[in-house]
């Protein structure tokens, strides 16, 4: 545990004991789950389900289908009952508004029950009874690894590949700037307890139907870079119809847009069909914090990688300028239209 805080440590303990005495569990995966979402949950439930607890999965979204493979992943609800349960579990839920849930259940955060916070993102706000909450961690699976190992409980072959897809998710297949000599070790631990690297990078990154690769080619035929050296772009519901596909395919294409030489971030809006506009935004550099450019609206996680969400629509707008050749750019006209 020297990778953490003594803080955290403390935490750990109280999350251990209430873990270990409770008899029925129920873990929740933030909105539009991810892989490390959804890694991290299976991971947590296959090991308490082990030691006769029982567990459901909870999600309010549902599971992608890139996700569908790991064992039990086809299990989640989109809804509970409070009083069936004695704990709650959130992972990867990066503020309050992401657990979904506590909009219908507000007793879900009232502290009667015990609630268990595990999340890495900067901009969480400890909203649990008990917060595991490390910003430094490369992914919420990363810091149940360590849970597991500081509770001297086995990793299966199961949890393995569970814990090692939240990894692979969270890092770009150990190939963002999240990827510290530990990761990469704990990632060998993995697979040594039987994950299938290879089968879990394919799910994740190399699995790509036709519609959603038309819909990633509009996303990237609609790519500029701004005058600030911001690299936009952005996808309709329109987008969606034409394309047969929905806002949960844009995901992957903001790798694309992460690599344009020169830009100081990315931005990639899209329409969802509950009528907001989700941003999500990368950077490859060090000089830029994106949790503090996403919270000018509301939104936050970590520097390199945050999003936002806004109520509303998209609405394109094109901007032309007359530029004088003698004059340069500085006296130029500019039309909106």
């Amino acid at each position: 545990m020297d990778a953490f805080p003594e803080k955290l440590k403390i935490e750990f303990q109280k999350a251990k004991k209430t873990l270990f005495e409770a008899q029925k569990i129920c873990i929740i995966s933030h909105r539009n789950p991810d892989g490390d979402a959804v890694g991290s949950n299976l991971a947590l439930r296959l090991e308490f389900e082990d030691l006769g607890k029982e567990v459901v999965s909870a999600c309010v979204d549902p599971i992608p289908q890139n996700n569908l493979y790991l064992k039990k992943a086809d299990t989640f609800v989109n809804d509970f009952n409070y009083d069936d349960f004695d704990v709650f579990v959130s992972v990867d839920c990066g503020a309050t508004h992401l657990v979904g849930f506590h909009e219908n259940k507000p007793e879900l955060l009232s502290g009667d029950k015990p609630f268990i916070n595990i999340d890495h993102h900067g901009s969480n706000d400890n909203f649990g009874t008990i917060n595991i909450v490390d910003p430094n961690a490369c992914a919420a699976s990363f810091i149940l690894y360590k849970c597991f190992k500081y509770c001297g409980m086995s990793i299966n072959i199961d949890v393995a590949t569970c814990l090692l897809h939240g990894l692979y998710f969270d890092t770009g297949g150990l190939m963002h700037s999240n990827t510290s000599g530990e990761v990469v070790k704990v990632s060998g631990d993995l697979v040594s307890k039987g994950a299938n690297a290879r089968k879990i990078a394919k799910e994740l990154f190399h699995t790509t139907p036709v519609n959603k690769l038309r819909l990633w080619g509009k996303i990237l035929e609609r790519a500029y870079v701004n005058e600030e050296g911001v690299t936009v772009s952005a996808v309709n519901k329109c987008d969606y119809e034409s394309c047969g596909a929905s806002s949960k395919d844009t995901g992957g294409a903001i790798d694309f847009l992460n690599a344009v030489p020169g830009s100081r971030y990315c931005v990639l809006l899209s329409e969802d069909e509950k009528g907001k506009v989700k941003g999500s935004l990368r950077t490859r550099r060090d000089d830029v914090n994106l949790s503090e450019v996403a919270s000018r609206w509301g939104g936050g996680g970590h520097p390199k990688a945050s999003g936002f969400g806004v109520e509303g629509h998209l609405r394109p707008t094109m901007s032309w300028k007359i530029v004088n050749e003698e004059d340069g750019d500085a006296h130029g006209t500019e039309i909106k239209f």
